[in-house]
Formats: structure tokens, sequence, C-alpha cells
């Protein structure tokens, strides 16, 4: 009985997962004192498991961010990919990021090419056996790649977010 237990306790149900999300982004740091918290959205969430442990995971997501003022409109938009390490119903996802940040203000707008990590945790409640849902928090860091961009004064520090989102995931 304790051999059955302890198998299912770190069984996964599915091979891989393609879902959607949607919550809320917290900017945190120098990047907190400029920015409004803004809407999450989790375009792609997908995974694959090459054992009931590992796996890979690949996210696409974008959140939207006000200044305090309201000037200024900010769009972070993200893929980000990595290794997944699973346990129980928890996912570990330490990933590398490709950012993309777009400042909007009186019909100007500035990309801001960047790249960076996230560090996400993913908590999956089984709905059956094709459908689950995801709670998500993930940690997002990221700086400028340009170095233009560096001595303009955009990239001596990195920015950051905290996401907490919820999903919904199609099994397979």
């Amino acid at each position: 009985m304790l051999y059955f237990f302890g198998t299912q306790l770190f069984a996964q149900d599915s091979k891989g997962y393609v879902g959607l999300s949607l919550g809320v982004s917290i900017p945190s740091a120098d990047t907190g004192e400029t920015l409004e918290s803004g809407l999450e959205l989790g375009l792609i969430n997908l995974g694959f498991r090459f054992s009931e442990t590992f796996g890979a995971t690949l996210n696409w997501g974008a959140s939207g961010h006000n200044t305090d003022g309201g000037l200024v409109t900010v769009g972070v938009g993200y893929l980000s990919f990595g290794p997944m390490i699973s346990a129980g119903g928890f996912d570990f996802k330490p990933q590398y990021a490709i950012v993309s940040t777009v400042f909007e203000s009186f019909g100007e707008e500035l990309t801001i090419d960047c790249t960076g990590f996230v560090l996400g945790g993913t908590y999956n409640i089984p709905l059956s056996s094709n459908w689950a849902l995801a709670a998500n928090a993930d940690y997002l860091s990221f700086k400028p790649t340009d170095e233009e961009q560096e001595n303009l004064g955009l990239g001596d520090e990195s920015d950051n977010m905290f996401k907490l989102s919820m999903g919904i995931r199609y099994l397979f």
C-alpha cells in the first residue's frame, strides 16, 4: 500500500498540456515605483513531460500597465522556455525569456528588446482526464539587450514583475 501511495503521489496524469491563463502582473522594485499593476495574459502555456518528473515548457504572454500619472502606457510581451520539474500536482519552471517592452505616449512608441529569466511555479488542479485548472505564480526579470538603450539609462538595472494567474489546460 505504501508503494502504491508513493508512486501515485508523484505521478502525472498527462504527457503534456496546452492552456491559457489570465491574471495580474505586479511590477516590483524601481519598476513598481513608476508602473501600476496590470492585466496579465498567458496566450500560450505549453508543456511536455519526458518522464513523470522532468519535462520542458514554453510560454508566450503579455501584460499591460499605466504609469502613475497615466500619460504613458507600457506593454511587456515575452516568450519563455526552459525545463520543467514536476512533483505531485506542482510544476517548477525556470526559463530563459525573450522580452519586448513597448512604451506609448501621445501617439509615439518606443520599443525596447530585452532578455531575462522567469522563475515560475504552477499548481495543477485536475477537473477531468483531459482538463485541469492551473494556478500560476511567476517572477519575470529582464534587462535591455541593446547598448544604445543601456547608454540612455534604460538598462542600468533590471525590471521585475511578479505575475499571479489562473488558467485552463487541455491535457494530452
